[in-house]
């Protein structure tokens, strides 16, 4: 090969190499850009926030698509597409006009209400759900967390075989962020939430640490999704290659020891974040999920006594400042929270047994429920039921609704006991990553028993990444059988 060849060929392969960081780097922004802007504006959880974000993500992807073309899906990519295909027939069945007879026998209740409609002069609506246009934008809003889910997947297997610490790093700065607001909320209750103008929910949760969310215990829920993956990354932390030519071992150790001093840090203002939103839910599922990481990674080391007692000593110090009364208080009103709650599920399930077959329609609830309602007094009104899964049954119907939940958990234990039995073969870096995110995701399904998770769009989303990086750094790090015998034989 000449001199002008090979220097053709180096100029090609740059080319290729920033084309491909340029690539990459784009893809990011555009995954973790939704994350941002959700989570800043109340989580999302005014209606014309996340559509907004959904439309704009839509956009942008398309233009994304257009200037990088469309990558060849694998075979995890494929499943996930049939996946997401099943998931959004139900929805989608809820929004077709149907006959009248058949709407009287798949849905009674329903076509009641048309009958009605029809005789006060209204138009009278034979599709399933009660609002089709919101079940068409809850239908949009699942398609987009299966798309972020896909380009997600790639994004982490660009470098294949590398733990993605760009990912880690974002979800450091993002909780980092929200715990301290949280914290500023506790030390000076006067501080509100940003763009929040409801007075009765800035009375309501005065004091409490709710970081930009308007209620505590979803920024509880938040938080109780990310907190295990930092202490994982933690435990994993090491200095990074590019100085081990530049620096000495006296000097790496001093970078690693300030990366590992800020880390705990800030994974103790998360922790104190999440303990001083005072969900008593969130708090329970943490402990959930501590739990459970230390069963899965086997969390008997120094290090790991160290770390925590680093937390501890920090959430003390900061704890004793707050005070902890407020906290204690709450946990001594679990049975007074309780009776509201149980009051609340009963007319969620009269609901049910109305629309057992089909539903009322994908984000129908808050109209629909408040018809049913009797544990609040007159002109008071709960827009969600204050559980994901009993709210999931009202919206989709027992069979659709169950085969839903029983895939969740299904597929949560599926990989925890695939997680259980390579625990001992797996690398130890992935092991804790994998057993940090399945925790995280255990503790938030645990939470959805007793709270609307799952309403908020950035705790959906963020479910949805953290089980999307559980799948690919689990199969990253699992050890083949077919490679482990050899190495065993040869020892």
């Amino acid at each position: 090969m000449t001199s002008d060849e090979r220097n053709r060929k180096h100029d090609c392969d740059t080319a290729t190499w920033l084309g491909r960081n340029r690539e990459e780097g784009s893809l990011r922004v555009l995954i973790l850009s939704p994350i941002l802007l959700l989570a800043f504006f109340f989580g999302g959880a005014r209606a014309w926030i996340w559509q907004g974000v959904a439309g704009l993500f839509f956009i942008c992807l398309g233009a994304w698509i257009f200037r990088h073309g469309l990558p060849a899906p694998g075979k995890d990519l494929k499943r996930l597409a049939v996946v997401a295909c099943a998931l959004m027939l139900a929805p989608l069945l809820q929004t077709i006009a149907l006959p009248a007879a058949l709407l009287e026998i798949l849905s009674p209740v329903r076509a009641q209400w048309s009958g009605a409609l029809l005789q006060f002069g209204g138009i009278s609506r034979t599709a399933i759900s009660y609002d089709p246009l919101a079940t068409l934008t809850h239908l949009a809003w699942w398609l987009f967390l299966a798309m972020l889910a896909v380009l997600l997947s790639l994004a982490l297997n660009f470098r294949a075989g590398k733990i993605p610490t760009w990912f880690l790093h974002f979800l450091f700065a993002l909780a980092g962020m929200q715990a301290l607001y949280g914290i500023m909320q506790t030390l000076l209750p006067f501080v509100g939430v940003l763009w929040d103008t409801h007075a009765a929910t800035g009375q309501a949760y005065r004091g409490y640490a709710r970081g930009t969310f308007i209620s505590r215990n979803h920024f509880a829920a938040f938080l109780g999704l990310i907190w295990p993956l930092l202490l994982a990354y933690l435990l994993i932390l090491k200095s990074p290659r590019k100085t081990d030519h530049i620096l000495g071992k006296r000097e790496q150790a001093l970078i690693l020891l300030q990366k590992q001093a800020l880390g705990i840090f800030c994974l103790a203002l998360v922790i104190l974040a999440l303990v001083f939103s005072q969900s008593r839910g969130g708090i329970l599922a943490a402990l959930f999920s501590f739990t459970l990481l230390y069963l899965f990674a086997g969390l008997r080391r120094n290090q790991v006594a160290g770390v925590v007692a680093a937390c501890g000593v920090i959430m003390l110090g900061y704890g004793a400042a707050i005070g902890f009364e407020g906290l204690a208080n709450r946990f001594q009103q679990i049975e007074h929270g309780a009776t509201g709650r149980m009051e609340l599920w009963q007319d969620g399930w009269k609901a049910v047994l109305d629309h057992p077959l089909t539903g009322t329609g994908l984000g129908t609830y808050p109209e629909v429920g408040r018809a049913y309602q009797n544990a609040f007094g007159p002109g008071q009104r709960a827009s969600h039921a204050h559980n994901d899964y009993l709210e999931t049954a009202v919206e989709l119907g027992l069979p659709a609704a169950g085969a839903l939940i029983a895939g969740i958990w299904g597929l949560w234990c599926w990989r925890a006991a695939r997680l259980w039995r390579v625990r001992k073969t797996m690398d130890s870096g992935r092991l804790l990553l994998a057993a940090a995110s399945l925790a995280a995701l255990g503790g938030y399904l645990l939470h959805g028993w007793v709270e609307f998770n799952n309403a908020i769009p950035v705790n959906q989303l963020t479910a949805v990444i953290i089980a999307t990086f559980h799948l690919h750094i689990s199969e990253q790090g699992i050890i083949k059988e077919s490679e482990v015998k050899p190495l065993q034989s040869a020892v």
